[in-house]
C-alpha cells in the first residue's frame, strides 16, 4: 500500500491487507502554561443566579478553587467590567477608530495586570448547515448585529467547509461583519436525502420480508405448479432483499466515512480559529453554529484536542445547535436506527441467518454511535468544558446573544499556582465553587500539564507522549524503529521523509466483554529540533484500533507505519520519535540526527536507504510523476529498513536505494562493505538511466555468505573532482 504524500495523512497496515486512512491535525495551545518551577493558571469565571442573571458583587473570599479535587490557593482575583458587546445596547465608537486584525499563529498568553479591562474578541463560526438551518441562523444573527456602527468588540466570521474559510477578519465594523454573515453558503451535500433514502430501503425490506413470510406460510397448502411458482417468487424476493441489504450496508459505510471526514474537518477548523484568537488579549469567544459535532470513538480524541486547545488559549465556546432551529427532531433518526437494529435481529432469529453480513455487535455499536452523535452530545461537551453554554431547541437567538454579551462584559479572573508541579502531560481537572447559595458557575473544566515550549501546538494525545520523552530517561518499553532521510530534489531541496514503524503486538489491547470488542489507543509524536535545540517541526498521529473481540489476535499481528514528509532548511537536526501506549501508560522513544545539505551548483545525493520490502503499485495508485515522491521508483514503492535486524534465512540479498540530482550521468559510483571500520569488499555501481534531472538507483547486496553481525554499506560518488558519500548500517541475524 503506497505511502501518502500529504502531510496530514498516514496509513495503518494490519494483517490481512486491511487499510484504514487516518488524519492528523496540529492544534494550537496558548494561555495557561508552566512557566518554570511554578505555574500560573488563569481561570475565566462567569457566575449567574438561579434566574440566569449575572452575579457581579463577589469578592475573592467567595471563591473556592480545586485542581483534581485538591484545594488550591487563589493568587490573584479581579472583576472585569466593560460596556461593549456584539449586538444591541453596546457602547459605540467613532468609525475612525475601527480596527481590523487577524493572526495566523498562536503565541504564549498575554500578560495583563489584573485590574486592566481587557478587550473582547468574538469568532462567529458556521459549520456545514442545511439551507433551512443556515437561513434561520443568518436571519437570527443579522437581527442581533446592528446595521451600522462600531464597537469595542472585534468580530470575525468563519466557515468550516471546505476547510476553514475566513469570511471576515476580526474587525469592529459591523457593516462588513453583516456582509460576511450573508455570504455563508449551505452545505454541499444533503444529509436529509440520505436519511430519506435509507428509510425507503428499510420500508422496502420490511415489505419483501412480509411477502416472503406470507408465501412461505401458504406453501404448505399448495402443490404442483402453484408451489413451484411460489418458490420462484420467494427466490426472486430473496435476491432483491440481498440487493436492498447491500445498499443499506453501503449507505452506512459511506455515512461513517463522511462522518469521520466531517469530524476531522470540524476539529481542524475550530483549532485554526483558536489559533487566530490565542495571541489576542482579553476575553476570547467562539460562537459555533452547527447541526452536530461527531464524538464517535475515533473522533473523541479530536474533540478533546479542540477543547484542550481552547482551554489553553483561554477561549470560551458557545455552541448553537442549528437542529434546534428546525421543526424536525433529531430523535427521529435515533428511533429509526434502533428500529432498524431490532428488525435486523428479529430477521436473524426468524430465519437462522445473518442477512446483514455483519456481527451483532456492529448493530449495537451503530445504535450507541447514534446516541453519541445526537446533536447535543458533542456540542454540549465543547461548550461545557470551555466555560460556555449550549443553545438548543430554540428559534430565538436574541436571548443567547444577549447572554454571551453579558459574559463578555462582566466576568471574574482568577489565577493560581498548582500544588502539583509535575510535567506528566496528564489532564488536570479544575472546579470553581462559589460560597453563595443558588448560583451557577461557568468556567473551563481543566488543562493538560506540559512544559512551556511543548504546549504550543500540543494536542491532548501528544501531551503524555512528550511528557515521557522529556522525563529524563529515554523510555524503551517495547521495540520501535524510526528513520529519516534527505532527498535534496531541486524543486524541494529540504525534502525529508520521516518514518516510524511499530508492531501492534507491542500495544495493550483492552477487551470489552459486554460488547465483545477490542480497543487499543496509541500516539506517535515526532519532534524535529534544529542545531540550537529549537523545535522546527512537530508531527503526530493518534491511533484508535477497534474491532470484534474474535479478531484481536489478527489485530496483534499488524504493523503501524507512520510516514510524513517535511521540508527543512539546510543544517543538522535532531529527530526525536516517541510512541505512547495509552492503555499501558508507557512508551518508547528513539533519537537520531539528520544532516540536510545546502544546495550547490554540482550534483546532489540523497541519503542511502536500505530497503525492507518493495511493492508494485497499479497505474491508478501511482502518484503523479511530477510530484516526484522520494520512495517511488517508477511504479515500485520502496519500504525502508529502519534498523530492524535482517534475517539471512528470509533474504539472500539486501536491496539498497539512493538518488542523484543534477548532471550526474558521468559520475563514477562504487559501493563498499565495511565491518568495524575495515573494508571487506568494494565494487563499481552502474547507474540506472536518468529520469529528467534525477537518477534513481536500486542495487542489491549479496548477504547469504556473510557472518551474522553489524555492517556498514557505503556509496561513494565522484564527479568532476567532487566526492560525495552516504552510509547505512545494518545487522544480520540467522
Amino acid at each position: 500500500m503506497p505511502f501518502r504524500r500529504a502531510a496530514v495523512a498516514v496509513t495503518l497496515l494490519l494483517a490481512g491487507a486491511m487499510e484504514m486512512p487516518l488524519r492528523s491535525q496540529s492544534p494550537a495551545r496558548a494561555d495557561q502554561t508552566f512557566t518554570s518551577a511554578t505555574t500560573a493558571i488563569l481561570v475565566d469565571v462567569v457566575v449567574r443566579d438561579r434566574k440566569g442573571r449575572p452575579v457581579t458583587d463577589l469578592d475573592a473570599a467567595d471563591f473556592e478553587l480545586f485542581e483534581d479535587r485538591v484545594a488550591q490557593r487563589v493568587d490573584t482575583f479581579s472583576r472585569v467590567s466593560r460596556g461593549g458587546g456584539i449586538g444591541l445596547n453596546v457602547a459605540w465608537r467613532s468609525p475612525a477608530n475601527t480596527t481590523s486584525v487577524m493572526t495566523s499563529r498562536p503565541s504564549g498568553p498575554a500578560d495583563k495586570a489584573p485590574d486592566q479591562a481587557p478587550e473582547t474578541t468574538v469568532a462567529l463560526v458556521f459549520d456545514r448547515l442545511s439551507p433551512e438551518s443556515l437561513r434561520l441562523a443568518q436571519h437570527a444573527t443579522l437581527d442581533y448585529v446592528p446595521v451600522s456602527g462600531d464597537s469595542e468588540v472585534r468580530v470575525g466570521v468563519f466557515a468550516t467547509e471546505p476547510g476553514l474559510q475566513v469570511l471576515q477578519r476580526y474587525t469592529t465594523d459591523r457593516v462588513v461583519v453583516r456582509s460576511a454573515v450573508s455570504r455563508v453558503l449551505p452545505g454541499t451535500s444533503s444529509d436529509q436525502d440520505k436519511l430519506e433514502h435509507a428509510d425507503e430501503l428499510r420500508t422496502q425490506r420490511r415489505t419483501l420480508e412480509a411477502q416472503n413470510a406470507t408465501s412461505t406460510a401458504a406453501a404448505g397448502s399448495t402443490s404442483g405448479a402453484t408451489l413451484a411458482r411460489g418458490a420462484s417468487e420467494i427466490g426472486a424476493r430473496e435476491a432483491e432483499l440481498r440487493l436492498v441489504q447491500t445498499e443499506l450496508n453501503m449507505l452506512r459505510s459511506f455515512e461513517n466515512m463522511d462522518r469521520d471526514h466531517r469530524g476531522h474537518n470540524i476539529a481542524g477548523s475550530l483549532i485554526e480559529v483558536v489559533q487566530t484568537l490565542a495571541m489576542l488579549p482579553g476575553r476570547k469567544t467562539i460562537v459555533f453554529f452547527s447541526e452536530g459535532l461527531p464524538v464517535s470513538p475515533a473522533l473523541s480524541a479530536q474533540l478533546d484536542a479542540v477543547i484542550d486547545a481552547a482551554n489553553r488559549a483561554n477561549v470560551t465556546a458557545y455552541a448553537i445547535d442549528a437542529h434546534g432551529l428546525r421543526t424536525r427532531s433529531g430523535t427521529a433518526e435515533l428511533k429509526k436506527e434502533m428500529d432498524g437494529f431490532v428488525d435486523d435481529r428479529f430477521g436473524q432469529l426468524g430465519v437462522g441467518s445473518e442477512r446483514t453480513q455483519e456481527p451483532l455487535t456492529m448493530g449495537l455499536e451503530r445504535v450507541e454511535d447514534t446516541l453519541r452523535l445526537d446533536n447535543r452530545t458533542g456540542l454540549a461537551r465543547l461548550a461545557d468544558d470551555t466555560g460556555g453554554f449550549l443553545v438548543e431547541q430554540s428559534n430565538d437567538l436574541s436571548a443567547a446573544f444577549r447572554r454571551i454579551d453579558e459574559d463578555n462584559q462582566f466576568h471574574y479572573l482568577l489565577t493560581y499556582s498548582p500544588i502539583n508541579t509535575t510535567f506528566d502531560g496528564k489532564y488536570r481537572s479544575i472546579r470553581v465553587k462559589v460560597r453563595r447559595p443558588s448560583t451557577q458557575v461557568f468556567a473551563r473544566r481543566g488543562y493538560r500539564a506540559v512544559r512551556r515550549g511543548n504546549d504550543t501546538d500540543s494536542t491532548s494525545f501528544e501531551g503524555p507522549a512528550l511528557a515521557i520523552l522529556d522525563g529524563g530517561r529515554l523510555p524503551n518499553a517495547f521495540p520501535v524503529h524510526a528513520g529519516s532521510f534527505s532527498f535534496p530534489d531541486p524543486e524541494r531541496p529540504g525534502l525529508t521523509p520521516i518514518l516510524v514503524h511499530l508492531r501492534t503486538d507491542a500495544l495493550h489491547f483492552a477487551i470489552d466483554e459486554r460488547k465483545s470488542t477490542y480497543s487499543s489507543r496509541s500516539a506517535i509524536v515526532v519532534r524535529v529540533k534544529d542545531a540550537r535545540g529549537q523545535e522546527a517541526q512537530r508531527l503526530s498521529q493518534h491511533y484508535v484500533l477497534t474491532g470484534d473481540a474474535r479478531d484481536v489476535d489478527t489485530a496483534r499481528q499488524g504493523d503501524i507505519i507512520f510516514y510524513r514528509e517535511v521540508d527543512l532548511d539546510p543544517g543538522v537536526y535532531t529527530i526525536e520519535s516517541v510512541v505512547f501506549d495509552a492503555g499501558a501508560q508507557h512508551g518508547s522513544a528513539r533519537i537520531a540526527t539528520l544532516s540536510v545539505p545546502a544546495g550547490g551548483r554540482g550534483p546532489a545525493m540523497s541519503s542511502l536507504v536500505l530497503v525492507n520490502r518493495v511493492e508494485e503499485t497499479s497505474d491508478s495508485s501511482q502518484p503523479d510523476a511530477r510530484s516526484r515522491p522520494p520512495l517511488y521508483v517508477g511504479r515500485t514503492l520502496l519500504y525502508p529498513n529502519l534498523g530492524e535486524p535482517i534475517s539471512k534465512a528470509a533474504a539472500r540479498e539486501l536491496p539498497f536505494y539512493f538518488a542523484l540530482y543534477g548532471a550526474a550521468a558521468d559520475a563514477v559510483v562504487k559501493a563498499q562493505l565495511l565491518r568495524n571500520g575495515q573494508a571487506l569488499a568494494e565494487a563499481p555501481v552502474a547507474l540506472n538511466a536518468a529520469t529528467g534531472s534525477r537518477v534513481q538507483h536500486v542495487g542489491r547486496l549479496p548477504i547469504a555468505t556473510l557472518p551474522v553481525g553489524t555492517y556498514e554499506l557505503r556509496i561513494i560518488v565522484k564527479d568532476a573532482g567532487r566526492e560525495m558519500s552516504r552510509t547505512a548500517f545494518f545487522t544480520l541475524i540467522e
